[in-house]
C-alpha cells in the first residue's frame, strides 16, 4: 500500500477527556497499522487559555503561522478536520487559501450548549458552524436523528459515521459485587447540559454513583450528599463501574451519540435513558428499548433487561468497522486515489 499522511485538526485532545478524544484516540492505532502516519494540530501547539466553564479545554490563538508551518512541513495527503473551535477554523481557512480538499466531523451541539448556558440563539451558532463544513466533502455524523437535525440548518454532504467500542476492556467479567442493592451510575461531564440533575432527582431505593469531573461537580456534592462521587475513572477502574452498575442512567437530551451508552452495554449493564438523539439511535429499534419520556419508567423498564443481551448487542460495534467507514470517506473525497487492506 502506498505510504499515506492523515493530518487531524481538533480543539479537542488530550489531556482532554470526552467521546471526541475517545473515538480518534480508538481509531489512530488502527490506521496506523493499516500503514498511515497520523499527525495531530491540537490546541497545545498554540497560545492558548482555558475555556472559562471546563479548565481543561483550551482556546486557541495567534494561530496562523503555526498551522502554515504544521501543514507545510507535514504535506499531508488527507485532512480532516474534527472541531469547529480555533484550531478547526485555522485548519479550513488554510485548505480554502490552498486549494485543499477535507473532510469533517461533527461531534457536539455546542450551539444547545451555549443556549442552555448564555441563551444565545441556535440558529446564529449553527450558521457559525455550519461555515466550517460548508466545503468538506463529507461531514461525517454520528446518528441518523443528528443529520435529521443538522439538515434543519442547512448542512449538506452529511455522512452517518457509527462508533466502536472495546469489548475486551468493557467486560461483563468486570462485575464483583456481592451485594443485592439495586446501583444506578451516570458517568460523563458533570454539567448542565448533561441534565445530570434528572438523575440525581431519581426516587427509588437506589444507590447512586456518578463517575466523571466538570463544572457542576462541587456544587453536586454539596446539594446530592447521598449520591456517591467518585471523580473520573479510566480503563480497568472504569469499565469496574459500568460492570457493577444494575442500570446505566443516561439523562442527556443533547448528546450527538453518547459513547459511553455502548460501553456500558458492552459491560451487559443496560440503559435508562430519554427517546432523544443518541439514545433512540442506538436503541430504539432493538430488543433493549427502555427509552421512556419518564426517566424512573426507563429505569424500571431496564431492570428488566437481559445482561447477557446488552453484551451481545454492544458486540456488533467494531473499531475496525468504524475506521474503515472513516477511511471509505476519505477515499470518497480523493476521489478512489486511495487504496487500503
Amino acid at each position: 500500500m502506498q505510504h499515506k499522511k492523515i493530518a487531524l485538526i481538533s480543539d479537542a485532545w488530550v489531556p482532554q477527556v470526552n467521546g471526541v478524544v475517545r473515538t480518534f484516540q480508538s481509531i489512530i492505532p488502527i490506521l496506523e497499522n493499516k500503514g498511515f502516519e497520523i499527525k495531530i494540530l491540537h490546541p497545545e501547539m498554540y497560545n492558548n487559555f482555558s475555556y472559562p466553564w471546563y479548565k481543561e479545554i483550551k482556546i486557541s490563538y495567534n494561530t496562523k503561522k503555526v498551522t502554515k508551518e504544521f501543514f507545510e512541513s507535514f504535506n499531508p495527503d488527507i485532512i480532516h478536520i474534527i472541531t469547529e473551535g480555533p484550531v478547526g477554523f485555522a485548519g479550513r481557512k488554510y485548505c480554502k487559501r490552498n486549494n485543499l480538499k477535507y473532510t469533517s466531523s461533527f461531534h457536539t451541539r455546542f450551539p444547545d450548549y451555549i443556549k442552555q448556558r448564555a441563551f444565545i440563539p441556535k440558529t446564529l451558532t449553527y450558521s457559525i458552524l455550519r461555515s466550517l463544513h460548508d466545503d468538506s466533502y463529507k461531514v461525517l455524523v454520528p446518528s441518523d436523528s443528528m443529520i435529521q437535525e443538522l439538515k434543519k440548518y442547512n448542512f449538506k454532504n452529511l455522512k452517518v459515521w457509527n462508533r466502536g467500542v472495546d469489548t475486551r476492556l468493557f467486560d461483563p467479567n468486570k462485575r464483583n459485587r456481592a451485594d443485592k442493592n439495586l446501583q444506578l451510575t451516570y458517568v460523563g461531564r458533570v454539567a448542565i447540559e448533561k441534565n445530570i440533575e434528572a438523575f440525581l432527582n431519581l426516587k427509588g431505593d437506589y444507590i447512586k454513583t456518578v463517575v466523571g469531573d466538570g463544572p457542576e461537580l462541587q456544587k453536586y456534592i454539596k446539594k446530592y450528599p447521598e449520591v456517591n462521587f467518585v471523580g473520573l475513572k479510566e480503563g480497568e477502574e472504569l469499565a469496574g463501574y459500568y460492570a457493577n452498575a444494575d442500570v446505566f442512567v443516561f439523562p442527556s437530551k443533547t448528546d450527538t451519540l453518547g459513547n459511553v451508552i455502548l460501553e456500558a452495554l458492552a459491560c451487559g449493564t443496560p440503559i435508562a435513558a430519554f427517546p432523544v438523539t443518541g439514545p433512540k439511535d442506538i436503541l430504539q429499534n432493538s430488543n433493549l428499548n427502555t427509552l421512556d419520556e419518564n426517566l424512573n419508567a426507563s429505569v424500571k423498564k431496564a431492570l428488566k433487561v437481559s445482561r447477557n443481551d446488552c453484551r451481545n448487542f454492544a458486540l456488533k460495534f467494531k473499531w475496525d468497522d468504524c475506521t474503515n467507514e472513516f477511511l471509505q470517506s476519505q477515499i470518497d473525497a480523493n476521489s478512489g486515489a486511495l487504496l487500503f487492506s
